[in-house]
């Protein structure tokens, strides 16, 4: 094997008992990006997502700040572009949240997750077959993982991905101040605009 391929396996076979874990609290507050007519509390099992558990149950992602939430909801455009799409921004609303009851959850950001195989890779290999077990693996004895938001830098855990059940949760309290995903975007320093139809690339020099 070398350093150009994948070290992280799946966790079949492997023994997880004592994995590190962090509690996350109704104190902390979470933001969301999310579609305004699903609202904020959507556990997804579709597989589109990184973490996603399959039905009955599902994931729901969360930031630990709002520029994270901006940048995990529009992702690889964000990323590449520097433009988030008005099309995208207007049908999505950022919302404050707090979870009704406190949840344990698998520390993947603990130096102490590498002893059970756990790399870095997990936030960011594609595609997600990968962390999609993890997540499966670790849904037996936590209710989420804490992580590292793949389009983020810096050091610190950002992000959580909660278990339940699949679909939305009516009986989690919303945020009835709920803002416009474009208003919140420009407050927090991103573009809301067109995104341009071609790139030009220019050869570095020499």
């Amino acid at each position: 094997m070398t350093r150009e391929v994948v070290a992280l396996a799946s966790p079949e076979n492997r023994s997880l008992a004592g994995f590190p874990t962090w509690s996350l609290t109704t104190r902390r507050q979470l933001w969301r990006g999310h579609r305004t007519d699903n609202g904020p509390w959507w556990f997804a099992s579709s597989g589109r997502g990184r973490f996603d558990l399959a039905e009955p149950r599902g994931t729901c992602y969360v930031a630990f700040d709002e520029r994270t939430a901006i940048r995990e909801t529009v992702g690889e455009v964000l990323a590449t572009a520097g433009v988030i799409p008005h099309d995208f921004a207007a049908e999505r609303s950022m919302s404050r949240l707090r979870i009704p009851a406190r949840r344990i959850l698998a520390d993947t950001c603990a130096e102490e997750a590498a002893d059970f195989g756990l790399t870095r890779e997990l936030c960011t290999v594609t595609p997600y077959e990968i962390p999609q077990r993890w997540a499966s693996a670790l849904a037996g004895s936590c209710a989420g993982l804490r992580y590292q938001s793949r389009f983020t830098t810096g050091t610190s855990p950002n992000a959580a991905a909660l278990f339940d059940d699949a679909g939305a949760r009516g009986d989690w309290a919303v945020d009835d101040n709920a803002q416009p995903f474009a208003a919140a975007a420009r407050r927090s320093g991103f573009t809301v605009g067109s995104v341009p139809r071609t790139v030009r690339i220019v050869q570095p020099p020499g």
